[in-house]
């Protein structure tokens, strides 16, 4: 029997209508459709789960005439679902950054709910958010449970637990599934957040936003469970959730939901946004942005949401510059290409417990194994012609060497000496924002470069440098001598922005 799920709204309603009519009378219908939605969320999701959406504009645009749409994911909510339902099967921790108003909250509800509903006994869920208010109160949508209830009861009859009974059942701060003994609990932010229970997962919601007791809570679910699910915006630096985030609290996989995923989000949408928020709000709500509350920033001018893409901006077809960082730990280099004055950041090498030169490019040669154009030009720090700790020959003779020896054409642009750090900077911060071109934009960043991302985000200044202290520089450091080599601000130039 074959059952699918159209995701084009009209159609989908249609199917939806027309499957849960005709499997009113045919058992083994029921059977067949209960079989697919255990093993496929997606299809579980797009048939029988619903979205409250009180913003008439939204739901209108959507191509609905009420509040009560059905849930039609997207791609980047596909992937995301699928992630959590893997994190969660492997007991694995699984930290979430967000734009505002991407589903994030409604995609790990339903997450719990399709374990609750349909996985064995064992598949016990802890939902959690800063105030009691935003875990369960009656007939607020904003809420957690009202969403999870929202879901259950426009579930067929047949699709709930049998035997469930709403009075015994469905409690404040608590959902039981009687037929496999499975039960969803709500807690809010407290010390003791999640002592004394046993979880397959817990969600942490808005955690950047939890107040006094964010570490304690995250302690004490280390004997609770093995997945933990904080999800958030961004609320600056000085919470947990943001040392998490940046590694400052241990390992933890992590991902982001921005905004750019959304096909109905573009850039009028954006402007429009920054027109009706502060900038602090949209820092925090739209852009992902951590450091709206950073004095000093280094990189003033670098912007997630303008200069961050997912879209794929490597060409094989044209040469790499290789921008390189040499340290103890981590050692990192920027991989990027240029065209028609854009400088484009394909990808990068992060290496924060390998030391050895010759290894790394050995990676390199192997991940670009099949790029067209073996043309390579070679940046970086100066410092690097002193030479590996392992070895008499310089850092960049091992990576000429070894290149050549894979077929590669090797230009070295390695200056005599690194530029001085303040003009560097101005260097950066002059292509993320031209002001000599309206502000116009010459650096492309894909998302997959969270390192050099992270580091544009948050390094610091201090006096005429660079504040070392995060330990957060370097793979901006081998972009700066990149750029300062490649596109100096001439004296002239200076002249001029001085006028």
């Amino acid at each position: 029997m074959n059952i699918s799920i159209s995701k084009t709204p009209k159609p989908n309603l249609l199917t939806r209508s027309q499957t849960i009519e005709t499997a009113e009378t045919n058992p083994q219908l029921k059977g067949a459709i209960w079989e697919v939605c255990k093993h496929d969320i997606i299809y579980w999701i797009n048939a029988f789960c619903w979205v409250y959406e009180p913003r008439e504009e939204q739901y209108t645009k959507l191509g609905f005439d009420s509040p009560h749409i059905p849930f039609i994911t997207w791609k980047f909510q596909d992937e995301y679902i699928l992630w959590l339902q893997k994190k969660i099967a492997n007991g694995e921790d699984a930290l979430t950054e967000k734009s505002r108003d991407m589903g994030a909250s409604w995609m790990v509800l339903m997450v719990f709910l399709h374990g609750w509903l349909f996985g064995g006994s064992g598949n016990d869920y802890l939902i959690g958010s800063r105030k009691e208010e935003f875990v369960d109160k009656h007939g607020a949508m904003d809420a957690l449970f009202p969403k999870i209830r929202y879901q259950l009861y426009r579930q067929p009859n047949w699709m709930r637990p049998k035997g469930f009974d709403k009075g015994r059942h469905d409690n404040y701060m608590r959902l039981i599934n009687p037929e496999n003994g499975n039960y969803i609990k709500g807690e809010a932010n407290n010390r003791f957040f999640g002592t004394g229970g046993r979880y397959k997962a817990v969600f942490l919601d808005e955690y950047a936003k939890w107040q006094n007791t964010d570490e304690e809570a995250w302690q004490s679910l280390s004997d609770a469970t093995p997945c933990k699910i904080p999800v958030s915006s961004a609320m600056g630096r000085n919470n947990q959730f943001y040392k998490l985030r940046n590694g400052e609290a241990g390992y933890i996989e992590k991902t982001k939901i921005h905004w750019k995923k959304h096909p109905l989000k573009d850039k009028t949408w954006y402007n429009a946004e920054k027109k009706r928020r502060s900038p602090q709000d949209l820092a925090s709500e739209i852009d992902i942005d951590y450091t709206a509350s950073i004095s000093n920033k280094a990189y003033e001018s670098f912007n997630y949401s303008t200069h961050v893409t997912d879209q794929d901006i490597y060409i094989s077809e044209r040469p790499i510059n290789l921008m390189c960082d040499f340290n103890i730990s981590p050692m990192c280099w920027a991989i990027g290409q240029d065209h028609k004055g854009t400088d484009y950041i394909v990808d990068e090498m992060n290496e924060p417990n390998r030391t050895n030169t010759g290894a790394v490019i050995l990676d390199f040669v192997k991940r670009y194994a099949a790029h067209k154009n073996k043309t390579l030009y070679l940046y970086g720090d100066s410092s690097g012609k002193w030479g590996d700790t392992r070895s008499k020959s310089s850092d960049y003779v091992i990576i000429t060497d070894i290149l050549k020896k894979n077929g590669w054409q090797v230009i070295n642009q390695v200056q005599t000496k690194n530029p001085p750090i303040k003009e560097s900077l101005n260097v950066v911060n002059k292509r993320l924002f031209d002001w000599e071109n309206d502000g116009k934009n010459w650096i492309t960043i894909h998302e997959r470069c969270k390192t050099l991302i992270d580091s544009l985000e948050q390094t610091r200044r201090k006096g005429d440098g660079i504040d070392k202290s995060d330990n957060i520089e370097h793979m901006t450091d081998g972009f700066r001598y990149y750029l300062t080599k490649k596109h100096p601000i001439r004296l002239t130039q200076a002249i001029s922005r001085a006028l």
